[in-house]
């Protein structure tokens, strides 16, 4: 244990052992987690979906058209032949866990105490609570579970399949919620791969958009781009169209003010999110430097929770072989993305 009381012997003066420093009560500045609007708009209500039980999570999707089909006069004579059509997505539960864990001691010094400046328990829940967040919102873009992240980095199969899998072609993924994209390429997002920041992204990009949003009723709103990227289509752009999105637009998004600025593609808003990959190799690690464009149709998410496991706080248990407590956080769910090829993605060299 250590010896809080040695510290009297640092006083610099008389001053220094009669005065209390001036210090906030039951405030801490957070120095580390940065909000993701991504993440922020899935947990919004217009994304997030409460699902009590199921094995798994199954949406039924439509993979073609009926060749019964034909024009006629008279009174026809024509032959027509079964078919199926469908098909089903399919996501696991997706479990996480975070905890807190605090010894009888520090208990005893500071919960409760007038000379407690914060309440030691909270704040340490409180960092337990934005750090699965934090690490969910990475995996959120960069996981494979089984193959290799879009950072180079293992891939979790414990973990939810990100937007490397759920935007791509088959590049990173060869499935998509348990379908392959060699048998069914109706599912292949649109990608470039082969991109650069600089003069030819716009063009790039508007190839990309016009393939995602060809024939939809609706259409790409939500561009998540890296810290360089952003900042190389910034300075491509005159001064009166760096402000262009009307700051209503992200509250009927779902954004609000969560991480909103007024930079624009095509009607829908640029957001930098630095949990983007960024400073990573061309896919699949094919060398290069940069990081990822995400062009969404965030009409076709859905983020699935358990009700009672969406960052619950259990129950306070003791130690049984010590004077330490613990207290357990979870999360159960699923992030469904519905129309891969309503979707693009672009690595750009240099982002």
């Amino acid at each position: 244990m250590a010896n809080y009381a040695s510290a009297v012997v640092s006083y610099a003066d008389a001053l220094n052992a009669v005065t209390f420093p001036n210090v906030p009560r039951n405030k801490i500045v957070d120095q580390v987690f940065d909000t993701s609007p991504f993440y922020a708009l899935l947990r919004g209500a217009k994304h997030i979906r409460e699902v009590r039980g199921g094995l798994f999570h199954q949406r039924t999707i439509n993979v073609g058209k009926s060749p019964n089909f034909v024009w006629y006069a008279g009174s026809g004579g024509w032959k027509m032949q079964t078919f199926e059509g469908l098909i089903a997505f399919g996501w696991d539960w997706k479990f996480a866990h975070d905890g807190v864990v605090i010894s009888g001691d520090q208990i005893i010094k500071n919960e409760y105490s007038d000379d407690a400046i914060v309440d030691l328990i909270q704040g340490k829940i409180d960092i337990a609570e934005m750090t699965g967040p934090d690490q969910m919102a990475q995996d959120l873009y960069r996981n494979v579970p089984g193959g290799t992240n879009t950072d180079g980095t293992a891939g979790n199969p414990n973990a939810w399949e990100g937007l490397a899998v759920q935007v791509d072609n088959g590049t990173i993924s060869a499935t998509v919620g348990q379908q392959s994209r060699t048998t069914y390429s109706i599912l292949n997002s649109k990608v470039n791969y082969n991109s650069a920041i600089g003069a030819g992204m716009m063009a790039a990009l508007q190839a990309l958009w016009l393939a995602a949003n060809r024939g939809g009723l609706s259409r790409t709103k939500l561009n998540l781009v890296t810290e360089a990227i952003y900042g190389s289509m910034w300075g491509q752009l005159q001064t009166p169209e760096r402000y262009t999105i009307d700051p209503a637009r992200l509250e009927a998004l779902g954004i609000k003010t969560t991480g909103g600025n007024d930079l624009g593609f095509n009607d829908s808003v640029i957001l930098l999110d630095e949990k983007v990959p960024t400073g990573v190799q061309k896919p699949v690690q094919a060398g290069g430097s940069g990081g990822y464009w995400y062009g969404l149709n965030t009409d076709f998410f859905e983020l699935a929770v358990h009700p009672d496991r969406f960052y619950s706080i259990g129950e306070w248990f003791k130690d049984p072989d010590g004077d330490s407590y613990f207290i357990d956080i979870y999360f159960a769910g699923a992030l469904i993305g519905l129309r891969p090829n309503r979707q693009f993605v672009a690595w750009m060299s240099g982002g």
